[in-house]
């Protein structure tokens, strides 16, 4: 018996065919008059006969006129309707018409874990899309999943022995993408069984980790949490940072600017509350402000000579917690939003808050992060280590901290970053636990350290850091220099997966035996808007 492929969505409770239908979708219903399927309504939509595009390019004399066809067909079986498309006929469909998780669950709860053949993840931090397929079956652990940091995004594999009759292998996501021998007849027990394994919590046996973050696609439950994210922007209480969505070279001189409605100030820092104030000084209230208008609003990036380098809209540069039903709560992160479980949040804060300590750097307060190393350096006796490099030759660059403390009976090495932005503090973390590691595994790194301690303190500084690598007796600090005036709060300063990814650098320095700690240092810094030169300009957002 021939095996068939098909879409599966699950309509939501309540939602009748006709409100599931986008307007001016193209469709039409036909009769199905003859199927055996019952409670059966079909949507259709031609496809245009067309020539292809190489027919042409190719100069072929031959007639090879070709068409797509799609379909959407409803089936209702008591108070569940499913629809099952054909071609493109997902195009159909509303987004706010069907369950989201729809997909995921059934393969969760069908596929053989040990058959896995490819998953899609995403990793939030960076917006990393990636997909890992193996050519023969596996688990998790083989498609590069990891539970705390990847977002499952879409799952194939195997269906266990028990549902073999029914289908062969699964694919899951919004929809479910099934191959099955079933046949018409059969087509309601298929999906009653289906309607079952989604129903089921069996998988949470069999994957207990992987529903600890999950994105939120359903747009009836994003829109009302855009919702509070707008209104948090004229919340000075609200827990919403805003922030450059992207990797920074702080050793360059930068400023920053709104723009959307008119050119704002400029400013030596990015502030939620210096954007409020530039909608409250264009007239703008909380009544009158929408999702629209972050996603319309742009933060531009300055550098040094006052000219735009980069820009971003609003939406996606900030960060907010969102209150949620108990046993998880929401998060936005780079414009979009995700589901956490509290578990992991609760596991995240024991693990990470007995690594804090209060503050041994002094408040930041000059104009950038290169002049604070430098400063502090100066002030204290260190050895300024800030954009410097020690790895091999021919081999990525590594700085092996920005600040380098030589006491007596202690080295340990700094690394300072301004700002909580999550791109920004994962660069940080990664520099702390990769530098440690080149340390210990290359010879001319650790030549190279001690050649800089050499020349930007002397040779006995650099002899007790020779010792002190020899016997691997060396501490590493982690110092985020930020506004935040709640030290108290400790890891729970950070976004959700600037956690995550701390937690990991974390694992491998304990891992390396070396003694670390986490530090907020103030940041004290002048946050005034500078006038800008009238000579220069900035393309306002259209």
């Amino acid at each position: 018996m021939a095996a068939k492929s098909m879409s599966i969505y699950l309509l939501k409770s309540g939602v009748s065919i006709e409100s599931a239908i986008k307007d001016d979708s193209g469709y039409k219903e036909v009769d199905v008059s003859a199927s055996t399927i019952s409670n059966l309504r079909v949507f259709l939509k031609p496809g245009s006969p067309k020539q292809p595009w190489w027919k042409t390019y190719l100069g072929l004399g031959v007639d090879l006129l070709q068409q797509s066809n799609s379909a959407t067909a409803f089936v209702g079986i008591k108070k569940q309707t499913f629809a099952l498309t054909f071609g493109s006929g997902q195009h159909l469909l509303r987004e706010d018409s069907y369950v989201h998780d729809f997909g995921t669950r059934v393969v969760l709860n069908s596929v053989d874990p040990n058959k896995l053949k490819s998953a899609d993840t995403l990793d939030p931090e960076s917006s990393q899309r990636r997909r890992t397929q193996i050519p023969y079956d596996g688990d998790l652990a083989l498609l590069s999943f990891t539970s705390d940091s990847s977002v499952l995004r879409s799952l194939t594999g195997k269906a266990k022995a028990e549902h073999n009759d029914l289908v062969r292998s699964v694919t899951g996501a919004a929809c479910l993408r099934v191959t099955t021998p079933t046949e018409p007849g059969d087509l309601v027990v298929l999906l009653k069984r289906l309607h079952k394994l989604y129903k089921s919590k069996g998988f949470r046996k069999t994957f207990p980790d992987i529903a600890q973050i999950r994105p939120i696609t359903d747009p009836s439950t994003i829109d009302p949490l855009n919702q509070q994210l707008a209104a948090a922007v004229f919340d000075v209480s609200a827990p919403i940072v805003l922030t450059v969505p992207d990797v920074l070279d702080y050793g360059d001189e930068s400023y920053v600017q709104f723009s959307g409605r008119g050119v704002s100030e400029m400013f030596d820092d990015v502030y939620i509350k210096h954007y409020r104030e530039y909608l409250e000084g264009k007239g703008i209230t909380s009544e009158t402000f929408a999702v629209d208008d972050l996603k319309h609003d742009e933060l531009v990036l300055l550098n040094g000579s006052h000219e735009a380098m980069q820009r971003w809209s609003i939406f996606r540069s900030l960060v907010f917690e969102a209150q949620a039903d108990e046993g998880y709560s929401y998060h936005f992160s780079d414009g979009a939003w995700f589901r956490v479980a509290t578990g992991l949040l609760e596991s995240l804060r024991d693990f990470l808050d007995p690594y804090w300590i209060e503050a041994t750097l002094p408040e930041h307060q000059w104009a950038s992060e290169a002049e604070y190393n430098a400063e502090v350096c100066l002030a204290n006796g260190s050895v300024c280590l800030d954009q410097t490099n020690i790895s091999p030759s021919g081999q990525t660059q590594v700085e092996p901290c920005d600040i380098l403390r030589i006491g007596q009976e202690h080295v340990e090495f700094v690394h300072v970053k301004i700002g909580t932005s999550s791109s920004m503090l994962s660069h940080l973390f990664n520099q702390a636990a990769n530098s440690v590691q080149l340390l210990r595994t290359s010879d001319e790194a650790s030549k190279n350290l001690l050649k800089l301690v050499e020349e930007r303190a002397d040779a006995a500084a650099a002899e007790h850091v020779a010792k002190a690598l020899e016997t691997n007796s060396y501490t590493v600090s982690i110092a985020i220099v930020s506004h935040k005036r709640t030290p108290e709060r400790k890891s729970a300063n950070l976004p959700i997966f600037s956690r995550i990814s701390l937690r990991r650098a974390l694992v491998a320095l304990k891992a390396m035996d070396v003694t670390t700690t986490v530090q907020l240092v103030p940041d004290a810094t002048n946050r005034a808007g500078k006038q800008k030169p009238r000579k220069l300009r900035v393309r306002p957002a259209t």
